[in-house]
């Protein structure tokens, strides 16, 4: 009698799929570890930022706000959101996709609220869900959303450059104020140009070689997903020069941005201390708390409160308060993030839960017919 071996393959079989699982449990634990590593140093800062504030004192500065600027604040907050929509329901278009608009509003809140919980995981989650709602290849929405931080980053660079050149003293003050050489010593490669130049050149000599191989590419069959998602990631790219209406675009993309600073300057109004306070002041806090937001953690909880206040007291305002101010306005701008994309999130899930089921009886009637 031949000796069965029918078990051996289901055996080897059994402990693949256990080696496989224990990897993706493993890898979901590290980055859950990784996260929760960069938010505790968030709280961290958090806490030494505000070890010394006693709570009846916040309670008194709390009580003396005046919570209709907050208001209008947060009205604004939602315009500039609503402009980071249409922006990028504009380069959508432009792929030759049609999405909604109120869905893709839905989505940028939902992009907020994601980004409070998991750092940069929020730009994948919008795509996603407005891919399932909207039936657009995720690649597509993707390679948009890279055309929008390119955008986002020029914007920025350009309004800090002037933000520098116009308040030299300011820097100085601030470098001063801060004791930075080490933070600016770790971090001088990327002052380099050589390293900007490698690194660009990199990019473009994969770019070409990959587009100029994209079709044998396509005919080795592990690579062939790849290359597509590729070349449909890199059809969203391509969006911006398909532009219909490109002064609408770039019009929109200021406006994100006006919107922005104006929303950060009207909550001056709100607390006596920083009333007296300029727009100017306004634009240059909110670009030195972007590069708080550089460091992986929950809405920047921590990093963006000390970078706030600090600067803040260059500009006269006594540290106590400009914590105070930081505090609330952080709190209030991400709460309503927080509530507004919990919504959002919601209601784009059961419409994708319909989507899926009408696509589900559509092709059950197709396969009847």
């Amino acid at each position: 009698m031949a000796p069965n071996f029918a078990l051996k393959p289901n055996h080897w079989q059994k402990r693949i799929y256990l080696h496989i699982e224990i990897k993706n449990v493993v890898k979901k634990l590290l980055n859950a570890l990784k996260y929760l590593f960069f938010l505790a140093i968030g709280l961290v800062v958090f806490y030494y930022i505000y070890r010394e504030v006693e709570f009846r004192e916040l309670m008194e500065q709390v009580s003396s706000i005046n919570w209709w600027w907050i208001a209008l604040s947060l009205l604004v907050c939602v315009i500039s959101h609503i402009f980071r929509a249409i922006r990028w329901w504009m380069l959508i278009d432009s792929a030759g996709y049609g999405a909604s608009r109120f869905r893709t509003f839905c989505s940028v809140m939902v992009m907020y609220f994601v980004n409070l919980i998991i750092p940069r995981g929020g730009e994948i989650v919008r795509c996603t869900v407005l891919s399932q709602t909207e039936r657009i290849p995720f690649a597509v929405l993707l390679g948009t959303v890279v055309v929008e931080r390119a955008v986002d980053m020029l914007i920025l660079l350009v309004v800090s450059v002037f933000t520098v050149f116009f308040q030299l003293d300011f820097i100085k003050s601030l470098v001063t104020q801060l004791d930075s050489d080490a933070i600016i010593g770790r971090f001088a490669f990327l002052f380099s140009p050589v390293f900007w130049i490698v690194a660009i050149a990199l990019g473009c000599v994969t770019i070409v070689v990959l587009y100029k191989y994209r079709h044998k590419l396509l005919e080795i069959k592990f690579l062939k997903p790849i290359v597509e998602l590729m070349l449909k990631f890199w059809n969203g790219v391509k969006s911006i020069l398909k532009l219909k209406h490109w002064p609408l675009f770039l019009l929109v993309s200021v406006l994100v941005y006006v919107a922005y600073f104006t929303m950060f300057y009207v909550a001056f109004f709100s607390f006596s201390p920083t009333s007296g306070l300029s727009f100017g002041v306004a634009v240059t806090t909110i670009v030195i708390g972007a590069f708080a937001m550089l460091v992986p953690v929950q809405g920047g909880i921590g990093p963006w409160h000390f970078m706030v206040f600090q600067t803040l007291a260059v500009y006269g305002v006594q540290i106590a308060d400009g914590k105070i101010y930081a505090l609330i306005s952080h709190s209030t701008t991400n709460g309503m993030c927080l509530i507004v994309g919990a919504v959002c999130l919601i209601y784009l899930t059961l419409v994708g839960r319909k989507k899926l089921a009408s696509d589900g009886a559509e092709k059950k009637e197709s396969d009847s017919k």
